[in-house]
């Protein structure tokens, strides 16, 4: 240690009731935005930017947060939206009510190799309860439980008065984007294909999914409206005179030279522009500038020329059209087989000005169906915050697509595996009897939030609830275990019959990526902080 200086260090009980304390505060933030019945964040960056968003990765990936610890949380919660797409608020809060009852036992003399233990053996039972009782398994999923899927994701979204149509939309953007891999024989979603285009003005009932792949930029060439069959040229370089880099200049005082080098930079351009022609292309994309005084000779050839698009949007397109980006003339080999690796090919292309805005659509492309979720909207602030959910809602659909299994929201899962692990402890007489109570516990925490925040009265529902669950332990009520809190109608019902369900992948990456956040930071009984000097 003789490179670094000990600045500041705790152990022990210290450590561990600051970590707690740490992530306990990171969740407060985010509890209100929990369920169909929530709030939403306001917040505003150090340059005057402005977010409204109930999304709990989101409102975290932009707080300005430090202590370790609670870094783990916001970690925690953009890895489950990486890996299922939702759940990013509920699994911070059933991470932090564990450390939070951890804590409650530690101070009883409970030793954390015996918390984590139990922990560990509470997560392994919901999993496996999950998978074996509380999921509606089925080789294909019919519609209306997907849609059902979708709209259990966006009614606690900015979408939720419109969830049923944005369900719709959500659903038919990745079965457009759906593929049968025969040799693993299920279904594959590629919802990166799907595409997504905001523009401000008119009302969110105006959003749709568009057939094709939309972007918006700036045509050179005021061709033809339409250009069908379209073959495409990427290109990724300046179709413009070369400029000198910075530091450089050429000093000539002869004006006749001078012209000279102007001509033989334009028939440089053009023989590179003639060269394109020659290829069979009808419409030019690139991501960088096109000469002026080069627009004539597309006119004459009846091309159209779209300058400055994205890399983002020139890779999807020539992803799916079949197309190669070209970077430089050098890569552009024109021999005969140069239409079938270089071009990209699609049914028709044409550009549609909408609020002021010109958009382009290419429709047909040769090699996969790309559609795009074209958004309307008041403001920028709820554009983004629906293009959010909408995508969240495509990730979810695309779980239970793949996973083909769903199970009934509104609480009921945590509810039974409550009671479930209640009657576990009570068969255990090892030290691990009280803490695995407390894991069970604490997934409560879910239902006693989503009441809540409804403004419900919490002890009475939540009381009916763990006795109809307690109840389906016999054969004849064995349904009551799919009976979960319906929010909007004020009743406890049978969810996955009445369409309140969620992909069981969801609430089993939940359980287990708060779990093992749980224990990474009860396992923490030393900080160091470094310093160099």
């Amino acid at each position: 240690m003789d490179q670094n200086e000990i600045i500041k260090k705790f152990t022990g009980k210290e450590i561990r009731t600051e970590n707690i304390k740490e992530c306990i505060e990171v969740a407060d933030l985010i509890k209100t935005s929990l369920g169909p019945i929530s709030f939403d964040k306001m917040i505003v960056d150090e340059v005057g930017d402005i977010t409204i968003t109930n999304d709990g990765a989101n409102i975290l990936k932009r707080l300005e947060i430090t202590h370790p610890a609670a870094k783990i949380l916001v970690n925690l919660s953009n890895q489950q939206e990486e890996e299922v797409g939702d759940g990013t608020t509920s699994v911070v809060i059933i991470a932090s009510e564990l450390l939070q009852r951890a804590d409650a036992l530690m101070k009883k003399k409970i030793h954390p190799s015996v918390i984590i233990s139990a922990y560990r053996l509470g997560m392994c039972h919901s999993c496996s309860l999950i998978r074996e009782k509380l999921t509606l398994a089925s080789p294909t999923l019919d519609l209306k439980r997907l849609i059902n899927t979708a709209k259990t994701c966006l009614s606690s979204k900015v979408s939720g008065i419109n969830a049923k149509k944005f369900s719709t939309i959500a659903l038919q953007a990745v079965k457009s984007v759906q593929i049968f891999e025969k040799n693993k024989e299920k279904f594959r979603c590629q919802i990166k294909a799907i595409n997504f285009v905001k523009i401000t003005g008119n009302s969110l009932n105006k959003s749709r999914l568009i057939d094709g792949y939309i972007f918006q930029n700036q045509k050179v060439s005021l061709m033809m409206g339409n250009v069908s069959p379209v073959r495409i040229a990427f290109i990724n370089f300046d179709l413009r005179r070369s400029r000198l880099p910075i530091g450089f200049k050429i000093e000539n005082k002869n004006s006749e030279e001078i012209e000279k080098i102007f001509k033989k930079e334009i028939v440089l351009v053009k023989s590179q522009i003639r060269k394109i022609f020659q290829s069979g292309a009808n419409l030019i994309i690139t991501t960088k500038g096109i000469e002026e005084e080069y627009v004539k000779y597309f006119l004459k050839n009846g091309i159209v020329a779209i300058k400055r698009v994205s890399f983002e949007d020139i890779k999807r397109i020539a992803m799916a059209t079949g197309g190669r980006i070209q970077n430089s003339f050098n890569q552009m080999t024109f021999k005969k087989d140069f239409n079938c690796f270089c071009l990209g090919e699609a049914e028709e292309a044409f550009s549609q000005e909408i609020s002021f805005s010109e958009i382009f659509i290419v429709r047909g492309c040769r090699f996969n169906s790309s559609g795009t979720i074209f958004l309307r909207g008041g403001t920028d602030y709820l554009l983004e915050e629906l293009s959010q959910s909408l995508f969240d809602a495509l990730f979810i659909i695309k779980r239970a697509i793949e996973g083909n299994k769903l199970v009934p929201g509104g609480g009921a899962v945590e509810t039974a595996l409550c009671t479930s692990i209640q009657k576990l402890s009570d068969s255990i007489l090892s030290r691990e009897q009280l803490p695995l109570l407390e894991f069970g516990e604490a997934l409560m925490i879910i239902p006693k939030i989503l009441i809540k925040n409804a403004g419900l009265e919490n002890t009475d529902i939540l009381t009916k609830l763990r006795i109809l669950h307690e109840a389906s332990a016999e054969k004849k009520f064995s349904d009551y275990r799919f009976f979960g809190l319906d929010l909007s109608n004020q009743k406890i019902q049978n969810n996955l019959f009445r369409g309140i369900v969620e992909p069981a992948i969801n609430k089993i990456k939940s359980i287990q990526i708060a779990t093992e956040a749980a224990i990474t930071i009860l396992r923490i009984d030393d900080f160091i902080n470094l310093k160099k000097k």
